[in-house]
């Protein structure tokens, strides 16, 4: 995605660079929806909730500090706080957050609506399906309560129905029709594809 906003000025036409950000929102959907139907839920949480950079800002000091994704605040802070002083304490007292980047699919959402360049329809799928994730996440949870290995193994043959209807099972489907488009518009100019507005079209 980085690799594409930085080419922007370079891609032939407006229609191929939003065609292009929506095959990259729907590896996106794809790779989410599986992290959770297999219970993956911190991975799926990393492209759905968790923001991709998160600066400390110290009082007193120019250089904020990045935060690592997986490692506990109180131990990336203990060399920076006052010796004996309780690190969560001092964090409260004397630190603040900084979202530099928000989670990779919501902040792709807010891209591609405020372009104003793709179908109602089209935006309107990638909400349901953004929805649907965090209804299976819900689900996934809520199940490895009772057993950490679902929704993988712990199903009797009576669930297996309701279970498999709050998976995802998304698939390619979307990404390949707008690759089709991208490689029609690269022929065409004038080529319509329905994943844009019909006054961009």
């Amino acid at each position: 995605m980085e690799q594409l906003e930085s080419s922007g000025e370079l891609v032939e036409s407006v229609q191929i660079y939003w065609l292009s950000m929506s095959r990259v929102m729907e590896l996106a959907l794809l790779c989410a929806g599986n992290y959770a139907d297999f219970g993956q839920i911190r991975e799926a949480g990393d492209l759905m909730v968790n923001p991709r950079h998160t600066e400390v800002h110290i009082d007193g000091t120019w250089e904020p500090v990045r935060v690592k994704r997986y490692e506990r605040m109180t131990e990336q802070f203990t060399d920076h706080a006052p010796a004996g002083t309780n690190v969560g304490e001092w964090l409260r007292d004397h630190t603040h957050l900084v979202h530099v980047k928000d989670p990779l699919i919501p902040d792709l959402y807010d891209m591609l609506k405020g372009a104003d360049m793709l179908s109602d329809s089209y935006i309107s799928s990638v909400y349901s399906r953004m929805q649907k994730i965090s209804h299976t996440m819900t689900c996934i949870m809520q199940g490895q309560i009772m057993d950490p290995n679902y929704p993988l193994s712990g199903v009797i043959p009576e669930e297996k129905e309701c279970v498999e209807a709050n998976l995802c099972r998304y698939n390619r489907k979307k990404f390949h029709q707008i690759g089709m488009d991208i490689d029609w518009l690269l022929n065409d100019e004038y080529y319509c594809s329905s994943f844009l507005k019909s006054e961009v079209r």
